[in-house]
């Protein structure tokens, strides 16, 4: 699969950061500085360093310059609930625990309004940082009418928003939730994390125009994974 040229950009410059090559307080490269190593437009270095910067990679700083964050990035909640965000996913690679199609009744997590019988695709992975940590188990279950090929994506890269941009599955809306948890024995030992630590749980429901639920996803950070704030204009307060 070739990737777009922001997309191939911006992973390098994860790798650096991954492998120390780019360490924490290091001045990453300008806007300018990139179009003239790559070849490429403004927009298209301003977006591999806001796709950074959102991610809680890098800081950008007006007047001074972009720098490599600390190695517990900060995220913004807002992203969460951007569209454009979650069609991006965020940096790391995944490992598959598990694919499958069952009954919406046996799925991880329960969608909205299936009856138990309709069938569903069932996806589990562990989100790792760009440092190889292990940063959030990952839980989808997807509508199976709506997607019937997704066994057959590259499911380590897979961002459902994504998938159902491109397949022309209309989304009408974006409802997220934010929920302290504890962790299992399960997620515990996935995050490498002591079972019962506080934690984080964020779930997201896409949904059609007619009010139809066609994705959930489950979320589960671990612990110290990220400090996470919401951060608005002044004028909006």
């Amino acid at each position: 699969m070739d990737l777009p040229l922001y997309e191939r950009i911006r992973r390098e410059l994860e790798e650096k950061i991954r492998s120390g090559s780019l360490a924490p307080g290091a001045r990453v490269p300008t806007e300018s500085e990139l179009r003239g190593l790559y070849g490429v437009s403004r927009a298209t270095a301003q977006r591999v360093l806001n796709d950074l910067a959102n991610a809680g990679l890098v800081v950008r700083r007006r007047r001074h310059g972009t720098f490599v964050a600390d190695d517990r990035p900060q995220v913004n909640l807002l992203n969460f609930a951007v569209p454009e965000m979650a069609e991006k996913g965020v940096p790391g690679r995944h490992q598959v625990i598990s694919a499958k199609v069952v009954r919406a009744a046996d799925a991880v997590l329960a969608l909205p309004g299936a009856s138990a019988d309709t069938a569903v695709v069932e996806l589990v992975r562990l989100k790792f940082d760009v440092y190889e940590r292990p940063r959030s188990v990952e839980r989808h279950v997807i509508l199976f009418s709506v997607a019937p090929d997704v066994l057959d994506e590259d499911l380590e890269h897979f961002v459902s928003m994504r998938y159902f941009r491109d397949r022309g599955v209309a989304i009408d809306t974006l409802r997220i939730y934010l929920d302290p948890v504890s962790l299992n024995d399960d997620d515990a030992d996935l995050l490498d994390s002591p079972t019962g630590a506080a934690s984080l749980m964020r779930r997201r429901e896409a949904r059609n125009s007619d009010g139809t639920a066609v994705e959930v996803v489950a979320t589960v950070v671990r612990p110290g994974a990220a400090q996470f704030f919401v951060e608005l204009p002044f004028s909006a307060i």
